[in-house]
């Protein structure tokens, strides 16, 4: 029987897994066939986070497949987007520019400043991730386009709140709630030197 703290990852791999179904849906023109394949891509991202806590199943290579589980996910949605709802996606585009750029701006000053991707999963960053997934539904259905706008707002702010970590943090220390937590762990890190120069 698999090792409940492996659970996570093979969801991660999962959500990978998938992505090739979910193209090839997008290629085959099956709108209904996308949307349900991403729709279930997206809730593996739900349930590893939920496991992985659940079971302290934290790893540098849970992380690292998470995350790339998400770049990926993240560029097939869009490119099935682009194929299956052109008008849409057109009409978004300054949105869906502005999303990535937050996206992989932090992935980008992650490697200046790290040496590494940062993979901190940040609360705003769930948020941002869960808000965008909800928001496909009205936006596709072509009801409303402010959910999605609301959504992007929120990725910007997560970007923001991960580089703010970077700058905070010297060093990559795997999961971090907030740029709130990284001053927080800075400052007992201060205050933990200080004393050890006093004694």
């Amino acid at each position: 029987m698999l090792n409940p703290k492996h659970w996570p990852n093979v969801l991660s791999g999962t959500r990978l897994a998938l992505m090739p179904l979910v193209l090839g849906a997008a290629l085959a023109d099956s709108r209904r066939a996308f949307v349900v394949l991403l729709g279930f891509a997206l809730s593996t991202d739900v349930f590893d986070g939920y496991l992985a806590r659940k079971f302290s199943a934290f790893s540098d290579l849970g992380r690292k497949l998470d995350s790339l589980a998400d770049y990926v996910t993240m560029f097939t949605g869009i490119v099935g987007i682009a194929l299956l709802w052109p008008g849409t996606f057109e009409r978004e585009l300054p949105w869906i520019v502005a999303g990535l750029a937050a996206f992989f701006g932090v992935v980008a000053y992650g490697f200046v400043r790290l040496g590494r991707a940062p993979c901190y999963h940040t609360w705003l960053a769930k948020a941002g991730g869960a808000a965008c997934a909800l928001s496909m539904i009205p936006l596709l259905a072509d009801y409303s386009e402010v959910p999605f706008h609301v959504a992007i707002v929120v990725q910007i702010c997560a970007g923001i709140d991960e580089v703010t970590i970077a700058l905070l943090l010297p060093r990559h220390v795997g999961e971090m709630s907030s740029s709130w937590h990284a001053w927080k762990l800075r400052r007992t890190g201060r205050a933990a030197r200080s004393a050890a120069e006093v004694g």
